[in-house]
Parts: structure tokens; sequence; C-alpha cells
């Protein structure tokens, strides 16, 4: 469905003057969101006068989005949590496969369901948020101190640092682990001290805060995938004429297509870092089928409360080409 694009025709500006269009993300500018933010800007040269900001906090990103103070932003689900409660889901324990199943399931039904939930949600003032694309990829994997946990049984009254999430905390309970929810930042002492035995993260946090000098087995669970919503706000969509809103729309798709070649990118250099240079030892997890089948329970009460009952089922259709 993501299509590699060439130059973009020009548009007629209004009043001969390119509208403005401001793009923030609370990344750094050497991460793959920046750079798909920039390859967005590249795209619309001759449409837009395109402007991106780098390290946002993703909720006062939000927030300035819904007072039009700017105009499109990259922002992870829980930011969004009192805008479109439903994208929520995304991040949730056991959903996702893999890599693969994550892409089919945002490029197609479900993730044309979910934009369409967000552009009937009114916000203040009437209005709404439009999701143009869905960023990120990487997935979640378990750092723990003494051995690798291939398999569910292996997860039994582990004491894992998670990030502070009730319906993850529930998830994992539903699985035998024992949570420990860490405020940022205070996973690098948990482990060290062991308060905890294991922690949840990205390959490339693991490498960038040394989390593996205390924990030196890494499981490749995948047990959840990062997804960054690309949203614009209606009033600053709404400013485009069509023919412009169509070369928005081609443009996310090619900066789509780069954000996440370069995630994923980025994951597998993290993760061949750790190994080869860091003394990890990489381990296999043989459990997928069993850990999506445990924490689905929980996924379908979590999607009742979303108000979005239908919409697991055809996520897990997609589970296989």
């Amino acid at each position: 469905m993501l299509l590699v694009l060439g130059s973009l025709p020009e548009a007629t500006a209004i009043g001969g003057e390119l509208p403005r269009f401001l793009v923030v993300h609370g990344l750094g500018e050497d991460h793959p969101v920046h750079r798909g933010a920039e390859r967005f800007r590249e795209m619309l040269a001759g449409v837009a006068r395109v402007g991106t900001a780098a390290r946002w906090d993703d909720v006062e990103a939000v927030r300035a989005l819904l007072a039009g103070q700017v105009d499109a932003a990259v922002v992870s689900p829980v930011a969004l949590r009192d805008v479109v409660r439903a994208v929520m889901l995304l991040d949730l324990i056991g959903l996702w496969r893999d890599r693969g199943h994550w892409e089919r399931a945002m490029d197609g039904e479900p993730g044309r369901q979910l934009a369409a939930m967000a552009e009937r949600t009114p916000q203040t003032g009437g209005n709404s948020i439009r999701i143009l694309g869905y960023w990120g990829g990487t997935r979640r994997h378990l750092l723990t101190r003494r051995q690798g946990v291939p398999t569910v049984e292996a997860l039994a009254a582990l004491r894992l640092g998670i990030p502070i999430n009730p319906i993850r905390s529930k998830m994992w309970r539903a699985i035998g682990v024992r949570p420990v929810l860490l405020p940022s930042g205070d996973a690098p002492a948990a482990l060290r001290d062991g308060t905890v035995e294991g922690v949840e993260e990205e390959a490339e946090a693991i490498l960038r805060d040394r989390l593996f000098e205390a924990a030196p087995h890494l499981t490749e669970t995948g047990h959840a995938i990062a997804t960054r919503l690309l949203v614009v706000a209606a009033p600053a969509w709404n400013r485009f004429t069509r023919a412009q809103q169509a070369n928005l729309t081609a443009a996310t798709r090619d900066a789509t297509t780069l954000a996440r070649s370069l995630e994923a990118q980025r994951e597998a250099e993290a993760l061949a870092a750790l190994r080869d240079r860091s003394g990890v030892t990489l381990h296999e997890f043989t459990a997928r089928d069993a850990l999506m089948a445990r924490t689905r329970p929980a996924r379908t009460r979590y999607a009742d409360e979303l108000g979005i009952p239908g919409l697991v089922a055809p996520i897990e259709k997609l589970a296989t080409p």
C-alpha cells in the first residue's frame, strides 16, 4: 500500500504565497522520525512551507496541535489518550506477531478504521484530528539479569520493571509476571540493586542507557511494537485545497516508508552492537503464540472499555499474510 514516490507537482498557492505547515515530534534529530519528517518537508517543496521541530514533549505537542500552535505532530498513542482513546489499543502486549503483522494492520482496514474514528471524534471547539500515517515499528524486548526467558513459563514470578501503565501491568500479571512500575530513568538503579530481575525496553534504549551492564541477557520477545502516529489538526488540513491535500497524503506515504525502514535498520544495528560489542547474550523467544493467547482476554476486555470491540478480531486475522 505504501509507495515510494517521485517529486510532487506544485500546487497553486492561495494569494501567491505557499501555506505554512509545522510538524513537531519528541525525538532527536538523529532519530528515524526526524528523518521521516524531513522527507515529508522535502516532498512538499513547492506545495507548502514545511517546518520541522524535534524534542517536543508528546503531551505538549498534542496540546499545541489542538490549540492551533502547530499543524502536525508525530506522537505515541498514550499522548492521544484524551483525544482518540481507541489508539491506546496499539500499545498492548501480545497484539502483534511480528513487524509484518503490524504493518499489514496499520496499512489495512484496522488502520483505516482508527483514522475514521479520529476524524469523527470532536475536540474542543468542535474540531478533530486526522491520522495521516502510522510510523514506528520498533519492537520491545525483555532484558534480564541472570538468564533468558524463552518461554511463557520462564516468565513466571519474574520481577519485571515496566513503565507506569496500568493496563500493561494487568496484562503482564495475566501471564504470571510480577510487574514493578518504574518511573522514567529508574531502570538502571533497579537492575543494579536487584529491585527487579529484568526490564522491557527497545534495543536502542538498552544500548544507549547501558542497561546491559547490569542485565546481560536479551530475549527477543517483540511483545509490543512502538507505534508513532503522524496526526494533523483539522483546521490545518482544511487550509489546503483538495489538490494540496492529495500532495500531503502522497508525501506522507513516502515519509512513512522511509521512517519505518530506518527504524527497522536502527533496531537491527542496536541488537548487533549489543551482541557483538557489549557482551549481551541474545535469546530466541519461542512462545509468541502462547503469549498472544494468554493476553487475548485482557486485550478483548480493554477493547470493550475503549468502545472498539470489533477491532481486535480484524487485527488478529492479519497475523499471517
